[in-house]
């Protein structure tokens, strides 16, 4: 398993999610939802309709959604 997070460093709420995630050595791949310059970033916001900032996804093996969290922790 491994976690997605969706984020913008402009973003209170995703700052503290980022200290959260390094204070409890949660490895996670990030994902600055604010750069719609990147193709692949903004293709990937596009297909899992990230539509709101911060937002976590806990993805199993076969690159699936289980679980996902949207807003503040």
């Amino acid at each position: 398993m491994s976690l997605r997070f969706f984020g913008s460093p402009n973003c209170k709420d995703c700052l503290q999610i980022f200290v959260w995630l390094e204070q409890y050595c949660i490895k996670y791949k990030y994902y600055d939802g604010h750069d719609i310059e990147n193709d692949d970033v903004y293709n990937m916001c596009e297909e899992q309709n990230i539509n709101e900032l911060p937002h976590l996804q806990l993805i199993d093996n076969s690159d699936q959604v289980i679980s996902e969290h949207i807003g503040p922790i």
